[in-house]
């Protein structure tokens, strides 16, 4: 696992976003575990962070130099963020490690940076 700059003064200035779409089964022999995958009503920031951190095809030095991750949905609600820590490879694919910043203040709302790719991960 690769390890990410130090944060400076306590707030992201750089962030990766990933959004989710509908929930739906995990591809077979998921590298991660998962039974599923994607976005549900009700689902909590720990569910949010675990579907939502991988596994995703995207340029491993970028997603190493921004500082946190946040997890949206198609509505662009928030629905968890990560201080990003590394990466692990999946194949061709990667995977966020980080630490979970439970009860953070931007989960539950819109987030501030829409999300204007069609691709699932995005830098902003």
């Amino acid at each position: 696992m690769q390890q990410v700059k130090e944060f400076t003064d306590g707030r992201a200035d750089e962030v990766l976003q990933i959004q989710l779409g509908a929930e739906r089964p995990a591809d077979a022999g998921d590298g991660l575990g998962r039974a599923t995958t994607g976005w549900r009503p009700g689902m909590s920031e720990d569910e949010a962070w675990q579907t939502g951190r991988g596994i995703w095809k995207f340029n491993a030095d970028r997603a190493l130099s921004q500082d946190e991750a946040q997890i949206i949905n198609t509505e662009g609600t928030v629905l968890a963020v990560a201080r990003i820590t590394g990466i692990s490879k999946h194949g061709d694919r990667y995977a966020l490690e980080g630490d979970l910043l439970r009860g953070d203040a931007r989960v539950g709302r819109p987030t501030p940076s829409p999300h204007l790719s069609r691709n699932p991960v995005t830098y902003i």
